[in-house]
């Protein structure tokens, strides 16, 4: 939190003492029905209730110690939830990717879904964290609205969204 408020001007987490006055709620609960590292997407926090966390984190090693350094992986995926929170979308969902990830064909979701399950990171990932077809076209097919991206934004498939 400390290298987005640095990094990016106007931004300001501010720690409060009690759960339900947090807009941004992190757990780490392996158990989460919605998977291990997720995180909701901008002002959608809002509308979560004050006992349920708008964050989870709990596939993150050395949180306790403090030991993540910048440039590993854990950092990675939390400065990525972290963007996700501040309102941030997947890179490789922008409207103008220079690409078509259905690429293989004209397949139909499921088939795809299967394609996709049969590469053995994205197969671990996906079934950690419980995605359904649905989830993978949310979350890796389908392209965003041009408004949900912004007029200035450009695809930057360097970036820690993809």
């Amino acid at each position: 939190m400390n290298h987005i408020e640095e990094q990016v001007p106007g931004i300001k987490f501010l720690q409060v003492l009690k759960d339900n006055d947090a807009v941004i709620r992190i757990a780490f609960n392996h158990e989460h029905p919605y998977g291990k590292t997720w995180s909701r997407v901008g002002r959608e926090a809002e509308r979560v209730n004050s006992n349920e966390p708008t964050m989870n984190l709990s596939d993150i090693t050395g949180h306790e110690s403090g030991g993540i350094q910048e440039g590993s992986k854990e950092y990675g995926c939390i400065m990525h939830e972290l963007l996700h929170t501040l309102g941030m979308h997947h890179e490789h969902q922008h409207p103008d990717r220079p690409f078509d990830i259905c690429a293989i064909g004209t397949l139909p979701l499921i088939l795809y879904y299967n394609k996709l399950m049969e590469l053995p990171a994205v197969r671990k990932d996906m079934e950690d964290e419980g995605w359904s077809e649905e989830d993978v076209d949310n979350n890796i097919v389908k392209r965003l609205n041009h408004n949900m991206v912004g007029a200035c934004s450009q695809p930057d498939m360097c970036s820690c969204m993809k």
